[in-house]
């Protein structure tokens, strides 16, 4: 399995908004652990996240992968100030994403 591609299309996915197509993407036992909005279990609770957090724009840098582990940087524009963000993504050995997180 192509992790890195897997992450991009991910990204791909959040950026336009396609919440449906994310899921498909996550495992049951998904957590999110985000410098600015904190901690969040489960794959319901990651839903009802993306449902009330829309993405903000931002450009992004070539993954790296280490193991099961997708690493991307880039910078997003929130509340009109510009952000660098690092994402790591984890992987279940099955291809479903299990953890991110995110800090700047």
């Amino acid at each position: 399995m192509d992790l890195k591609a897997t992450a991009l299309k991910f990204l791909e996915l959040r950026m336009e908004k396609k919440n449906d197509e994310i899921m498909e993407y996550i495992d049951e036992n998904f957590t999110l652990d985000h410098f600015k909005d904190g901690k969040l279990a489960g794959k319901d609770a990651y839903r009802k996240y993306l449902d009330a957090n829309p993405p903000p724009p931002g450009t992004w840098e070539e993954p790296t992968v280490e193991g099961n582990v997708v690493s991307i940087s880039g910078k997003v524009k929130k509340f009109m100030m510009n952000w660098t963000v690092h994402s790591k993504i984890t992987f279940t050995p099955e291809g479903k994403i299990v953890d991110i997180k995110l800090t700047n």
